[in-house]
């Protein structure tokens, strides 16, 4: 899903220059693939109409799933951090100490906000509709997991794009007193 709609690794070799004019499209090789064919109308692109839900479970290996939103439309929720995938779709982890209540919880939280716009209150209702059907649905199985993210650490300040993919509460490297850089884990919804 890193493109927004299903997609596969695919190993091919280039020339060097054809490396650097891509990489002057996008700094990502694929991305810049995947622009100059949408942008020239090649290949099987998806119709303009088609929209991809703000909630969806999104299958990452055989019986395991990711609960994938829509970050431009949930940008937030306490405990719970918004992990990108790409494009606008990212997963959610739970916090450490989190779990399935907690993350409900949190949505039934948000809702009461009354300041909140209209787009990010029908994403977040349809994600509380969705975790309400999932729970009782017997062919699921909740379970959380320790992930690691792991995020380069640049002498650099970010530059636009970088920092744009960045969803609010996502994993850090962090110094510990000793200076030892240390990696903090959240625990994962899976399938």
């Amino acid at each position: 899903m890193k493109f927004g709609r299903p997609s596969r690794v695919v190993a091919l070799t280039l020339p060097e220059d054809a490396i650097n004019r891509l990489r002057r499209v996008h700094k990502d090789i694929g991305w810049a693939i995947v622009k100059l064919l949408d942008d020239t109308g090649s290949g099987s692109r998806p119709p303009h109409d088609e929209v991809q839900p703000d909630v969806e479970l999104v299958r990452v290996a055989a019986r395991r799933s990711l609960i994938v939103v829509n970050h431009e439309a949930i940008a937030a929720l306490p405990g719970v951090n918004i992990i990108p995938l790409g494009a606008n779709r990212s997963f959610l982890a739970l916090d450490i100490d989190r779990n399935m209540s907690d993350l409900e919880l949190a949505v039934n939280d948000r809702l009461a906000d009354l300041a909140m716009g209209g787009k990010e209150h029908r994403a977040l209702r349809a994600l509380q509709m969705q975790l309400r059907r999932w729970r009782h649905d017997r062919a699921l199985r909740f379970q959380t997991r320790a992930i690691i993210v792991v995020e380069h650490a640049d002498t650099n300040p970010p530059d636009r794009d970088t920092a744009a993919t960045r969803a609010p509460g996502a994993t850090r490297l962090a110094r510990s007193k000793s200076g030892a850089r240390e990696l903090h884990a959240h625990r994962i919804v899976v399938r």
